[in-house]
Formats: structure tokens, C-alpha cells, sequence
């Protein structure tokens, strides 16, 4: 889909950002709402995202066909799209993301035409957005001043570092492998998903050389069921009070007594966001700092054909996983000095590579070097949430600003809001708060 003209016409809801998360917006808006909304996305590419604009088939979603849905009202959307179009995947599928990226862009298209000129995509970056007295003016690069009753930061994922020579700071890129030999030794920096699409892609390619993953503790997600399973039936209400420590040790017990981790898993995958509301915030820093990793491999599973592909790379010595932490030494266009000094050990190991990417997930924090982000916190519009893992937002997603007070004009959806949502990077997650900051401001601005 292309972006539409510019325009400097006002509109009642401003979307920053046209990866999922916007589309997922704007299509409720469109379906519950006669409001004017303009999707505003600096990228080529609409709907896409960090996630979406892999064009590497071997990178398949981590969640089956039957709960891919865009909307929250309507169960079977995706899974109808993909019968339409005769693709060959059915319910219980993990189907490539590539493909769900055209389903996202589809989604689009079809609000864009049921619209009847209410939606219209902006091409450009927000770098400012300022109070006026009757809501909101956007600075969009290179256009025209774009007026909004109220505004939403959908900006989706940041890569975790820069590039700097034969260091890719951004794993997304093509960039990032694109060029090395095929017989070339990588440093994946990072065990979880993000080291798993890097790992899929160089295979696809062909690559034959020695491939290193470090982090920290060395784990690596978990697969699926090689078939979809029922959810059990148990009682988890004990693993909702008391603190952390009890409620890890009643989880564990659920374990011992024979209730597999795919089960307990799917049986509170319901309820993720209340597990983590219900803890405080000293409970919530200790999760983050000592049971994250394990939650992660657990809860993030992969497709039960990719687990098979990593075990295979693995058997025959070709990808290796270690545990400890890595020093980023002398860089050149060809090569990258490392210093990797192995969990439990005090040994310092100096090692050469001809790449190394950093695949330690995305960032959401506040960040003062992103344009709108400086601008916001310079206007006190915008503060981090207190774990710092996003921007602190209100109960109906609003923006918190610099004085505690949440505003009336401002308000985020997605990864930005990580820090109080924690689970809020994929598509069932997403799909619901959509629903929600759309019902929120359809009411506001009746």
C-alpha cells in the first residue's frame, strides 16, 4: 500500500507509527467510528514493522494460525484471510511472518477503502508534538504542521545498539549479515528470538561457519507442542497473592505435581498482565533481575520445525551457546575483537570475528537521542515508567508526564508501554489494548 499526500487538514486522531500496533488502531477506529484519523509512518513499508518486514520465510510466528487474529472481535479473521487466498496453512499452523505482513497490509488497505476518506496514511517522522488549545500539533519532517484532537505513540521497537564496522547494532537489517562469507565466523550477542531470526537467516543463506550465541545465563526458548494441547484444568488463584518468592515456589509445585510447563503456560497466558499488576514494584524489579530469563524461554516458545533447526545446527557443531558476558573490543570494516569471559569463570578469552550482531531484543525506554522523545521530555509531556523498561502511561494508556499527571491528549499503545503491561509485544496482546485505547477515545471525543 502507498502512502497517501500530504495534508494539512485537521484530523480528530493522530497515529505516530504504521507498524502493527497503528494498524491494529486504525482498523478499530475505522470499524466503531465516523472520527478523521491519519496513520503517520516514516518507513517505506506499511503494517510491517520490526517484525513483519523479514523477508526470510523461515521466520514463522511464534503463536499458531487460530489466535493470529488483527481484531479482538472477530476470532477467525486471519485464519479466513489466509483460506481466501488459498496459502496452504490451516488453524494449528506457524505461518511465516513474511505472509502475516501481507495480511497486516491488507487490513489496511481494506480500512483505508472502508473509510470512505476518514483514514489517510502521512508519509514522514514526528519529531515534535505540541499542545494548541483545541488539542495537538504534530511537526511532521518535511510536511506541513498536522493538526489532531488527540494523538497516539504507536513508534513499536528501537534496535538495541548502533553499528559500527563489522558490528551490526541492529539485527533487523539485512545489513546485519548481508556480505559475510559463507564460511565466516559471527558472534551473536543474545540466546532469545531476536538470536533465532539471525541464526534462521544465515542458514537460509547458506552459511557454513562457526556460529557463537552468548548472553548471560545461555538459555534459549523453548518450542511448541509439535501439536496444538488442551488447556488444563487447575486451580492457579494461590499464584495471584503473597510475594514473589511464594508464588514461585506454588508454581513450581504445580510443576512437581505432573502439570507440564506447555499447560501452565497456556493456562495462565490468559492472565499474564494481572500476574505482573499484582506484584509491587520491588517484586516487579526482582522478576526482571532473577526470573526473566527463565519466564522468557518458557512463555516466548518457538515453532516446534524451528526448535529442530537449532538442535540440528547444534549437533553438528556448528552453532555453539555460551554463557557469560562479552567485551566489544577493537573494530574494523572485516573484523571484530572480543573478549568473552564465561559464566563462573574469571578467565578472559580474547577472540576474533568476522561479525558480530547484537541480538539482545529491542529497546522501548525513553530516549533523549530519538527527536519526539527529547522533545517530549524537554516539555514535560513524557517520563520513563519506573522500571524503565517503557514510557510511563496511565490506566487508559495516557502519557504521564514530567509532573505525575497523566494528559488528556497524549497516549500510547504497544511495546512503549512495556513497563506496565511487561507482556505487550505480541499480536493477542496488542490486539486487545487496540480495542480498549479505541473505545477510550471513540468515547472521548463523542
Amino acid at each position: 500500500m502507498q502512502h497517501s499526500e500530504p495534508s494539512s487538514s485537521p484530523v480528530d486522531i493522530a497515529i505516530v507509527g504504521g507498524g502493527a500496533s497503528g494498524v491494529l488502531l486504525a482498523a478499530q477506529l475505522v470499524r466503531r467510528s465516523r472520527l478523521r484519523v491519519a496513520l503517520i509512518e516514516r518507513g517505506p513499508h506499511l503494517g510491517l514493522g520490526v517484525a513483519y518486514s523479514t523477508h526470510c520465510l523461515h521466520h514463522l510466528l511464534n503463536v499458531r494460525a487460530s489466535d493470529m487474529t488483527a481484531l479482538a472481535d472477530e476470532p477467525d479473521h486471519f485464519v479466513q484471510w489466509l483460506a481466501r487466498g488459498d496459502r496452504g496453512y490451516g488453524r494449528a499452523d506457524f505461518v511465516p511472518r513474511a505472509i502475516y505482513g501481507r495480511y497486516l497490509q491488507d487490513l489496511l488497505a481494506e480500512s483505508v477503502k472502508r473509510s470512505d476518506g476518514r483514514l489517510r496514511v502521512v508519509a514522514g517522522d514526528v519529531v515534535a508534538i505540541r499542545d494548541r488549545q483545541d488539542g495537538v500539533e504534530l511537526d511532521v519532517e518535511g510536511q506541513s504542521p498536522l493538526r489532531a484532537r488527540k494523538a497516539v505513540l504507536a513508534t513499536g521497537h528501537r534496535p538495541p545498539s548502533t553499528d559500527s564496522g563489522a558490528y551490526h547494532g541492529n539485527p533487523w537489517r539485512d545489513e546485519a549479515i548481508a556480505g559475510l562469507a559463507p564460511e565466516g565466523s559471527i558472534l551473536l550477542i543474545g540466546t532469545s528470538l531476536t538470536m533465532i531470526d539471525v541464526l534462521l537467516s544465515l542458514l537460509e543463506q547458506g552459511h557454513k561457519g562457526p556460529i557463537v550465541a552468548l548472553s548471560r545465563r545461555g538459555l534459549v526458548p523453548h518450542r511448541h507442542p509439535s501439536a496444538p494441547i488442551p488447556t488444563p484444568e487447575a486451580d492457579t488463584s494461590d499464584l495471584f497473592t503473597g510475594s514473589l518468592s511464594q508464588r514461585t515456589n506454588r508454581f513450581r509445585a504445580r510443576l512437581r505435581a505432573a502439570l507440564d510447563w506447555p499447560g501452565l503456560m497456556q493456562l495462565l497466558r490468559p492472565h499474564n498482565n494481572e500476574l505482573w499488576h499484582a506484584l509491587d514494584l520491588d517484586q516487579r524489579k526482582r522478576f526482571l533481575r532473577h526470573l526473566r530469563p527463565w519466564w522468557d524461554i518458557h512463555r516466548h516458545r518457538v515453532a516446534p520445525q524451528i526448535g529442530e533447526q537449532i538442535d540440528a545446527a547444534k549437533a553438528r557443531g556448528q552453532l555453539s551457546i555460551v554463557s557469560g558476558r562479552v567485551e566489544i573490543g577493537q573494530t574494523t570494516d572485516d573484523k571484530v575483537e572480543v573478549t568473552i569471559v564465561r559464566r563462573g569463570s574469571d578467565v578472559r578469552e580474547t577472540r576474533s570475528f568476522d561479525r558480530v550482531v547484537d541480538c539482545r531484543g529491542p529497546r522501548n525506554e525513553v530516549d533523549v537521542q530519538v527527536p519526539l522523545h527529547a522533545q517530549l521530555v524537554k516539555d514535560g509531556k513524557l517520563r520513563p515508567d519506573p522500571l524503565n523498561q517503557g514510557l510511563d502511561v496511565a490506566v487508559d494508556e495516557a502519557l504521564i508526564g514530567r509532573d505525575g499527571a497523566p494528559s488528556d491528549r497524549l497516549y500510547v499503545l504497544g511495546p512503549p508501554t512495556r513497563g506496565r503491561y511487561t507482556e505487550i509485544v505480541a499480536i493477542p496482546d496488542i490486539r486487545l489494548q487496540a480495542a480498549d485505547v479505541a473505545n477510550g477515545l471513540i468515547a472521548a471525543l463523542r
